[in-house]
Order: C-alpha cells, then structure tokens, then sequence
C-alpha cells in the first residue's frame, strides 16, 4: 500500500521537477531553462525547507539560513497564508542597497509564489526570489 503524499514531501517533489542540485544540494540548473532564483523557501503543514543558488557568497547563505529557520510551516485549508513572516528580511538580504539606480542585474530581488497542488488540493508552496 502506497503511504499519502505529505505536503512537505509534495514540496520537495515540485522543488526536484523545477530546479536541478548540485552536490551541495544547492540549486545549480532549471529543468525548463528559466531564470535560477537564488533562494527558494517551501512551506507546508509539516514545516518549511529551503535551497540557494550554487553561487551564493557563504555570508548570504548563513544570513538566509538563519532567517528561513525561524519560519513555520503553514497550513493549507481553503485560503492562501500570509507571506512568510521573515520575507521582507530574505529579501533584503538579496537585495543590494548600494545599487539606487538599478544599473546592477539582479540588484533588487524580486519574488514570486507557487503554489504546491496535489489531487486538486494546495498542500504547500515555493516562495522564489530571483
């Protein structure tokens, strides 16, 4: 008997479908050829987890890490859940202040949300930020 699908586990599938990972589990490749996010975080009942780009300086990675670990799982019962309540601070970290005239690429981070649907229901999502 196959054992239900839990939402984190639907999370971490959709992850696997959309981006290819390095050794390090970082996100190295998009399986459709679009745009690598630099950091994504996937929420789900059972909790959240969250992956960078391979070429994230460590200093990034370590002020993420400690920002996506204060974040709760979500549950997933008719209505979307706010945003995260640490997004604005991952983004910042990914946004660079010293670019006011937007010359860099990538300097300000955009965001988007995708929602994890299995048998018609939202069991998660994947919060990207390019």
């Amino acid at each position: 008997m196959k054992r239900p699908t839990t939402g984190l586990q639907a999370v971490l599938d959709a992850l696997d479908a959309h981006y290819i990972f390095d050794g390090r589990g970082r996100i190295a490749g998009s399986a459709n050829g679009g745009v690598l996010p630099r950091f994504v975080l996937g929420r789900a009942a059972e909790g959240c987890i969250w992956r960078f780009r391979f070429d994230l300086e460590r200093a990034c990675v370590v002020a993420l890490a400690r920002l996506a670990g204060r974040e709760r799982g979500t549950a997933f019962d008719g209505e979307l859940p706010p945003p995260p309540e640490r997004w604005g601070a991952l983004e910042r970290v990914l946004s660079d202040p010293s670019d006011r005239a937007g010359e860099k690429a990538n300097a300000r981070a955009t965001a988007c949300r995708l929602l994890v649907i299995r048998g018609g229901v939202t069991v998660g999502e994947l919060w990207r930020i390019d």
